[in-house]
C-alpha cells in the first residue's frame, strides 16, 4: 500500500514527509527532525474529535504521536489508508504470536518452564485487542481476529486450564491414531499419559493397566506428530529383557500405525547408556570380573577381611560386633515385639551355642576368649522353681570356678523392660539370691545397665578376679581359627559384600556412611564407617588396578563425563520406565542427562505399589516425593486394569492403600464378578508334606474346570518352590506350571496363582529377619509403615493372577498378612474352617450366646445387627473404621471385635455418641460430639 505524503504534509504542515520502507520520517515546523518505524506498530491509529479540530494519535509503544487541530475531511481518508497500511503488518506480528503460540500450547504440552513465556505473550495480545477490539474487527481478517480474541481469552494464564484446553483439542484430533496404535484402542488415561509432557511427568500404572503400552505409544505419537525425531528420544529401562520387549513392542506398533521411521528412538538400560557415553568420551570401559561372577567378588571381600584382621589382629573383635549390632531390649515397646526379636534372630557365641539375647551373647563370648570353662543354663545342683512354670537354671556355670553368674535385666533403679513387671521381678532377683545363700553356692551378678555403661564385660571381668578366677585371653589368631572352623568368615564376607554394595549404588563417602549409621542408631558408627570405608576404597583401588569398571561405575562415571560436559546428550524427550525401583545413582544420572540437555521432557513410569527392590538400592520415595526430591510434575494415573477382575483388584488394593505414604488409586477393571476369587485355605498342618499335598489339591480342581489353564506357583523364598516343585514332578504334574519368587513375579501373569509360604517368623511372609541393621542402614530409607515392602511384594504376587489367586497359609502360626487379610474389609473367600473358626470369632456377638452380627445397610449408613434379634440385650454394633469388623460399645469405649485390629474409639459414657478432643480455657478435654445438636444436645466432658 501506498500512502499519500502530499496529504501527509498537509496533514504535518510541513513538506519535510518522507516514507522510506517502513519508517516514517517527519520536519516539523519548529525543525525538528523524527522518525517513526511503522513495522514495530501493534496498535491502529485513532482520530480523536473535538472543537478545536480533530485529533491523529499513533501508539509506537515507546513514544505515542499526536497530532492536533487536523480536518476531519483530510484525516479521515489518511487514518483508514494509515491502518490498512498498519494492518498488514499486525498481521506479520500475529502470525508470529500465534504460531508461536500454537506451539507451545496446541501443538506441544504447555510446560512449567514455558509458562511465562506464554503468559507474556498472552497478556500482550490481551492488552492491544481489549485497547481497540472493533478496530481490530475491522482491519484485520475474522479468523486471524478471531484466534486474537480466543488466545488473549487466556490472560491472565490459569495452567490447569491451558493444559486441559490442550488435552481436549488433542484427544479430539489423534483419536484415530489413540483407537489403532494398540491391539485395543488405549483407555483415556493412557491416552492422557501419552499426551502430557510437562518438563516432568509421572504416570502411575497400577498392575495391569498397561504401562508398556503408553510408553510405546507415547514415543510414536512424539515422532507422528513432528515434535520429536527418532533420535531425539531416549527410553530407559530397568533391565536389558525389559529393553528388548520395548523396542520390540516399538517396532511392532510402529508398523501397525503405518509410521514410516529412519531411525527408532534410544531404548537402552542405565548401565548400557552409561557405558556408551564412557567410550564416546574416551574412557576405557573394560569390564571387571566381578561384574559377571559374584563369587569371585565375595572372594575378593574375604581376602581383603584377612589382610585386614592381619595388620591389626584386634580387629577381629570389632567384625564380631558388626555381625551382632546391640539391641536395647528396653527398647521394645511390647512383650510380643521382644518374643519376636529372640524368635527370628539366633545369637549364637564363639563356643557355637545358641544364647537368648545380645547381652548374654557378649558375656559368653567374654568367657570363651579368656579360657573360662562354663556350661551355659546348667541346672541348678538342686531343683528349684523360683518363677512359675520351669525350673531355676542359671545363666552360666563356671565350670572350675564352681560359680554361677545371672544376669539380670534393670536398669540402676530397678526398671525393667515395659512388659515386665517390676516388682515381680525384683523379687524373683532377692529369692535367686536368698536360694544361692542358702545352698552356699557363689553368685555373680552382673546388670542390663552396666551394657548402657559400656560396663559389662570389665565389670565382670573384676568380679571374677575378686573369686580368684584369672583371665587367660586367647590370641586373634586362634579365635579368627575358631572362627573360620564355625563359618563365621563367610557370613562376613557375605555381610561385607552387601556393605559394599550398597555403598556403591548408593554413592556413598565416609561422610554419610558415617551419618545412616548414626541415625540407625548403630554402635559406634564412627568405628564402623571407617572399615567401612576402608572396604569400599581397596574396592576401587582394585579396579584401578585392573583399569576395569564394574555396573555402577558406568553410571558413576558417567554422571562425571556429563558433568564435565565431555559429552553432550540431544535427547529431547527422555521416558523412563519403572521408576518406583530406581536408585540414588540411577537418579543422579537422570538428572545430569536433563541439566545437560536441551531441557528435555521427562516422563518417568512406574507403580510405587510395586516397589520391591530397596535391597538393590531402589529408593522409593524418589516416587512418593517426587516433587521436592526432583521438581514440579504433571500426574496421571492408570488405574483401569485388563489382567483381573474387580475381587482381586479390591482384595490387593484395599490391602496396599493401607500404607497412607503411598499414592492412592482407585482401580477399575475390565473384567467384573459377583463373588470373591481370592481364596484362603489351610495348608493341612498334621500331614506328612501337607502344604504340598494341598498344593496338588488346587491344582487338580483347577484342571477339572479349566484344563488348559496356565498356573503359577509363588514364593518368598526358593527352597519352597524347589520342593513344591519336586513334589508335583513326582505326582506327574509338570506342565503349565510356573515357579516365581514373589520378586521374580513382577511384570508375569497367569490364569490362577497359588500363593505360598505364610507363616510366622524368619523365614516366613513377612519376612520378619531383623538381621543386617548395619546393611538396613546403608540402603535407602525405608518408610515407617509396617512390613511396607513385603506388603508390595504380596500385592505384586495377589496380582499375578488373571481369575482366581490362592492363598494358603498356617491355621495354627499364621502370618500376619494372613491375620490381617481376614478383616473383612479385604473379602476374602475362606474355605478352611480352620480360618473360619477365626473370622467367626469376629463376628460373634459378645452380649449374647449364639448371636453372631450382620451388616446392614440402613438409611442412616451401615450398621451391624445381631442375629438374635430382641434376644440380644444390644442387638447392635458400629463398624470399624480401620478394618470394616463390627465394633461392640463398652461404657466408655468402641472396641474393633477383630483381634488383630486393635482400634478403639472414645465414646460418652452418658450418650454412646463418639468424644472428640476439643481446647478450652484449661487446655484439652474430651467432650460429646453431641454437643453441637441442638435438639438433644450432650455436654458431657472428662478430663485428658
Amino acid at each position: 500500500m501506498e500512502l499519500n505524503t502530499n496529504l501527509l504534509g498537509r496533514i504535518f504542515g510541513t513538506k519535510g514527509i518522507e516514507l522510506s520502507g517502513e519508517t516514517l520520517h517527519v520536519n516539523t515546523r519548529s525543525g525538528e527532525h523524527k522518525s517513526y518505524n511503522l513495522s514495530r506498530l501493534r496498535s491502529f491509529a485513532t482520530i480523536t474529535e473535538s472543537l478545536f479540530g480533530s485529533s491523529l494519535s499513533i501508539d509506537f509503544s515507546d513514544e505515542k504521536l499526536t497530532i492536533k487541530y487536523l480536518r476531519k475531511s483530510e484525516i479521515s481518508e489518511f487514518v483508514d489508508g494509515l491502518n490498512s497500511f498498519i494492518s498488514k503488518k499486525i498481521e506479520e506480528y500475529l502470525s508470529q504470536a500465534t504460531s508461536e503460540f500454537n506451539s507451545l500450547v496446541i501443538k506441544s504440552y504447555p510446560r512449567d518452564s514455558w509458562l511465562n513465556q506464554i503468559s507474556d505473550l498472552c497478556e500482550e495480545l490481551h492488552s492491544h485487542y481489549l485497547n481497540q477490539s472493533d478496530l481490530w474487527e475491522k482491519y484485520l481478517p475474522s479468523d486471524l481476529a478471531k484466534q486474537t480474541k480466543d488466545i488473549a481469552k487466556h490472560h491472565p494464564v490459569d495452567a490447569p486450564a491451558l493444559r486441559k484446553a490442550h488435552e481436549a483439542y488433542q484427544l479430539a484430533k489423534r483419536k484415530d491414531f489413540f483407537d489403532v496404535v494398540e491391539s485395543n484402542p488405549l483407555t483415556e488415561e493412557q491416552r492422557l499419559g501419552v499426551l502430557r509432557s510437562n518438563d516432568k511427568n509421572m504416570v502411575l500404572a497400577a498392575a495391569g493397566t498397561g504401562k508398556t503400552s503408553v510408553m510405546v505409544a507415547k514415543a510414536l505419537d512424539l515422532i507422528d506428530r513432528g515434535l520429536a525425531k527418532p533420535s531425539e528420544i531416549l527410553i530407559l529401562a530397568y533391565n536389558r529383557a525389559a529393553a528388548l520387549e520395548l523396542n520390540e513392542r516399538f517396532l511392532d506398533k510402529a508398523g501397525k500405525s503405518k509410521i514410516v521411521l529412519e531411525t527408532s528412538p534410544q531404548i537402552s538400560t542405565f548401565h548400557a547408556l552409561g557405558r556408551q557415553l564412557l567410550r564416546e568420551a574416551g574412557i576405557p570401559t573394560n569390564m571387571s570380573v566381578y561384574t559377571e561372577d559374584p563369587f569371585r567378588l565375595t572372594q575378593w571381600v574375604t581376602n581383603w577381611i584377612y589382610s585386614y584382621i592381619a595388620e591389626d589382629p584386634t580387629r577381629i573383635f570389632d567384625l564380631i560386633e558388626l555381625s551382632n549390632p546391640p539391641i536395647d531390649p528396653f527398647d521394645f515397646k511390647s512383650k510380643a515385639d521382644y518374643e519376636k526379636h529372640l524368635r527370628d534372630n539366633e545369637f549364637r557365641t564363639l563356643n557355637n551355642e545358641k544364647v537368648k539375647g545380645y547381652q548374654e551373647l557378649l558375656i559368653a563370648n567374654f568367657l570363651y576368649m579368656n579360657k573360662i570353662p562354663y556350661v551355659y543354663e546348667a541346672p541348678y545342683i538342686t531343683k528349684k522353681r523360683i518363677d512359675i512354670g520351669f525350673d531355676y537354671k542359671p545363666d552360666f556355670h563356671l565350670t572350675e570356678a564352681d560359680i554361677y553368674i545371672e544376669h539380670f535385666g534393670i536398669d540402676r533403679k530397678g526398671n525393667t523392660r515395659p512388659d515386665i513387671d517390676a516388682k515381680a521381678y525384683n523379687e524373683s532377683i532377692t529369692k535367686k539370691r536368698a536360694l544361692h545363700k542358702e545352698y552356699g553356692t557363689t553368685l555373680v551378678e552382673t546388670f542390663h545397665y552396666e551394657w548402657t555403661e559400656d560396663n559389662l564385660t570389665q565389670s565382670l571381668k573384676t568380679k571374677l578376679l575378686q573369686h580368684g578366677v584369672q583371665c587367660e585371653p586367647m590370641h586373634p589368631s586362634e579365635i579368627f581359627e575358631k572362627l573360620n572352623q564355625q563359618n563365621k568368615l563367610s557370613s562376613w564376607s557375605e555381610l561385607m559384600t552387601k556393605a559394599l554394595q550398597a555403598i556403591r549404588v548408593e554413592r556413598l563417602d565416609k561422610e554419610t556412611i558415617f551419618k545412616r549409621l548414626e541415625d540407625s542408631k548403630i554402635n559406634q558408627p564412627k568405628k564402623y564407617s571407617g572399615l567401612l570405608d576402608a572396604l569400599h576404597q581397596g574396592y576401587v583401588e582394585e579396579l584401578q588396578n585392573h583399569n576395569s569398571i564394574d555396573f555402577d561405575d558406568m553410571i558413576i562415571r558417567a554422571i562425571e563425563v556429563l558433568q564435565k560436559e565431555e559429552y553432550i546428550p540431544t535427547w529431547k524427550y527422555v521416558l523412563v520406565d519403572e521408576f518406583q525401583d530406581i536408585s540414588e545413582a540411577r537418579m543422579g544420572f537422570l538428572k545430569a542427562l536433563i541439566e545437560k540437555g536441551p531441557s528435555p521432557s521427562l516422563t518417568v513410569v512406574g507403580d510405587d505399589w510395586q516397589s520391591i527392590y530397596r535391597f538393590s538400592g531402589g529408593k522409593l520415595e524418589l516416587t512418593t516425593r517426587f516433587d521436592q526430591l526432583v521438581g514440579p510434575y504433571t500426574m496421571t494415573k492408570l488405574q483401569k486394569t485388563f489382567r483381573y477382575n474387580n475381587s482381586i483388584a479390591n482384595t490387593a488394593g484395599n490391602f496396599i492403600m493401607t500404607n497412607p505414604e503411598q499414592y492412592e488409586k482407585h482401580i477399575k477393571t475390565h473384567t467384573t464378578v459377583d463373588q470373591s476369587q481370592v481364596y484362603l485355605l489351610d495348608d493341612k498342618q498334621g500331614i506328612q508334606n501337607g502344604l504340598y499335598v494341598r498344593v496338588k489339591e488346587v491344582i487338580d480342581k483347577i484342571r477339572e474346570n479349566d484344563s488348559s489353564a496356565s498356573i503359577s506357583i509363588i514364593a518368598r523364598y526358593n527352597y519352597l518352590l524347589e520342593e513344591s516343585k519336586k513334589f508335583l514332578w513326582a505326582e506327574g504334574l509338570k506342565e503349565n506350571i510356573n515357579y516365581w519368587s514373589f520378586h521374580k513375579s513382577k511384570g508375569l501373569e497367569a490364569d490362577y496363582c497359588i500363593l505360598i509360604g505364610f507363616f510366622q517368623g524368619k523365614s516366613g511372609f513377612p519376612n520378619e529377619n531383623r538381621d543386617d541393621a548395619i546393611i538396613a542402614a546403608l540402603l535407602p530409607a525405608l518408610d515407617t509403615f509396617p512390613h511396607s515392602e513385603e506388603r508390595r511384594l504380596l500385592y505384586v504376587g495377589i496380582t499375578r493372577a488373571k481369575k482366581k489367586c490362592y492363598i494358603i497359609a498356617d491355621p495354627y502360626s499364621p502370618s500376619d498378612f494372613v491375620t490381617e487379610l481376614l478383616a473383612p474389609i479385604y473379602d476374602l473367600n475362606v474355605h478352611s474352617p480352620s480360618f473360619q473358626a477365626q473370622r467367626r470369632a469376629i463376628f460373634k456377638c459378645p452380649n449374647c450366646e449364639d448371636g453372631f452380627f450382620r451388616r446392614i445397610e440402613g438409611k442412616l449408613g451401615a450398621f451391624y445387627s445381631c442375629s438374635t434379634g430382641l434376644g440380644c440385650r444390644v442387638g447392635k454394633a458400629r463398624i470399624c473404621k480401620k478394618c470394616g469388623a463390627p465394633s461392640v460399645d463398652t461404657r466408655y469405649a468402641s472396641i474393633c471385635n477383630n483381634a488383630s485390629c486393635g482400634q478403639e474409639m472414645k465414646i460418652c459414657d452418658k450418650c454412646g455418641r463418639p468424644m472428640k478432643k476439643r481446647n478450652g480455657k484449661y487446655g484439652e478435654f474430651w467432650g460429646c460430639s453431641g454437643f453441637g445438636i441442638k435438639e438433644d444436645q450432650c455436654k458431657n466432658t472428662e478430663k485428658i
